[in-house]
């Protein structure tokens, strides 16, 4: 499924469900249910995490709620070309997880440099500086990293785990018109059996 398709049919109020890692099984969730429910991160690291999920907030208020974390970290689990990360349609070369670790690495080198401490400890104005510095069209760091790139993606993981929904486009005032409306998964047999019907699970 491409990257359009997958958020296009995000269901009503829980958003698209992805296979979550609980006790062993795989859950079928949404981001923001598995961010609910603190369903462990398998791929991240949590200082990682934790940054990524402050920055979505800035980018897109409500995206920490929404599971953004929790949707990167899911991805950084699936094949490459299954991914749907938006590092993957800018061409980066997997693991994509060694990209979101060096855009977090990039940023505290940049506050610790600017400002000392960490982030997280800083007031609103200087949170302001450090996203229009990650901000600035083709901004690298001192080592040559693409900042820039790396917040485009991640704004583009924050925008779809908020928007990417009918409530999203509701909130924007803007009229949800799927052209066939997303079903609400897991689907029952007799539904997934229907003469016409294709099997979606």
């Amino acid at each position: 499924m491409q990257r359009r398709d997958f958020f296009r049919r995000a269901a009503g109020g829980g958003g698209a469900l992805l296979a979550f890692h609980l006790g062993g099984a795989a859950v079928l969730l949404s981001p923001r249910e598995a961010r609910a429910r603190e369903i462990p991160l398998r791929h991240l690291e949590a200082a990682d995490a934790h940054l990524l999920e402050w920055l979505a907030e800035r980018i897109a208020p409500g995206a920490a709620e929404a599971g953004t974390a929790h949707f990167i970290d899911q991805q950084l689990g699936v094949e490459p070309n299954d991914c749907l990360l938006m590092a993957k349609f800018f061409e980066l070369s997997p693991p994509y997880g060694d990209f979101y670790h060096a855009g977090c690495e990039a940023v505290r080198g940049y506050v610790r440099r600017e400002f000392g401490g960490e982030v997280f400890a800083l007031d609103e104005g200087r949170q302001g500086r450090v996203l229009a510095h990650i901000a600035t069209p083709e901004r690298v760091d001192e080592a040559g990293f693409p900042l820039f790139l790396f917040y485009l993606c991640l704004r583009s993981d924050a925008v779809d785990m908020v928007y990417g929904t009918p409530e999203g486009f509701e909130a924007l005032g803007i009229p949800y018109m799927a052209h066939i409306p997303p079903p609400s998964l897991p689907l029952r047999d007799e539904e997934m059996n229907r003469p016409g019907e294709t099997r979606r699970r």
